[in-house]
């Protein structure tokens, strides 16, 4: 397909902002679909199930209003433009992803482990600067981040792949290019016309359903995490990261 030009763009955005929708009714039907499947499981699978279910819930709406108006993202494998773009995220959502990497398959977790234990390492000092960028109150934090050339975390820079790209978080899967791949190369950030965020508000909305049912029967302290304070705690994904990872033996569930 076709790159779209700008002003196509501005046009698919117009009619996604015009379209007839509930957008809640399928994320709250993921949630049922969980909860009602979730008899004789243990907590811990629950949850994580609904972690994974509901951001993926976040790519089946985007794929639907794509097949409806008629797009396709520019977006291909190895293009990595994105992965050097600001993601803010929750620090339960860095828990949550911990807690599912932890259930992968024992070499992609020693994988991953050796890949944040190097990232760490090797920008040390790009994260104490990180600290400094606030995205609250500066209005250029996004050129700023994007202009220190650091990478995801969860990057593969040999590939220029995702190494957990089952639960990348929402600004990841919500940022997409449906204009020529030459515009995310030549510009820092580029812009914006067309932007999913807007789902995002119903994935948290799925997310607390889920968390409200099991905090009945477990206390957070024992899934090692204080809801909703964790949930409310918002900053770079490498940096919250970075502070949740003790060593390899977070995910290494041994």
């Amino acid at each position: 397909m076709k790159p779209l030009t700008i002003d196509e763009i501005r046009q698919v955005a117009a009619r996604i902002n015009k379209r007839t929708y509930d957008y809640e009714a399928p994320f709250l039907q993921k949630v049922d679909q969980i909860l009602d499947d979730s008899e004789g499981k243990h907590v811990e699978t629950v949850l994580g199930e609904a972690f994974t279910g509901l951001l993926a819930q976040v790519d089946d709406e985007i794929k639907e209003i794509e097949s409806e108006l008629g797009v396709r993202p520019s977006c291909a494998l190895g293009c990595d433009h994105c992965c050097y773009f600001p993601i803010i995220v929750t620090r339960l959502e860095v828990k949550l992803m911990l807690k599912v990497i932890k259930s992968w398959p024992a070499a992609r977790r020693r994988k991953i482990a050796a890949q944040i234990d190097r990232y760490v390492t090797t920008y040390q000092a790009e994260l104490k600067e990180l600290a400094e960028l606030d995205f609250r109150k500066d209005p250029a934090f996004k050129e700023r981040y994007k202009q220190k050339n650091l990478p995801c975390i969860m990057l593969d820079q040999e590939t220029r792949t995702c190494m957990a790209y089952e639960i990348r978080p929402i600004p990841c899967r919500t940022y997409l290019n449906y204009a020529s791949p030459d515009v995310c190369g030549e510009s820092h950030v580029p812009a914006e016309p067309l932007s999913f965020e807007f789902l995002y508000p119903f994935y948290v909305e799925g997310m607390d359903e889920v968390l409200t049912e099991i905090l009945e029967v477990v206390d957070d302290s024992a899934l090692g995490f204080s809801y909703p304070q964790d949930a409310a705690e918002v900053h770079y994904l490498p940096l919250l990261l970075q502070e949740e990872w003790r060593g390899g033996a977070v995910i290494a569930g041994e």
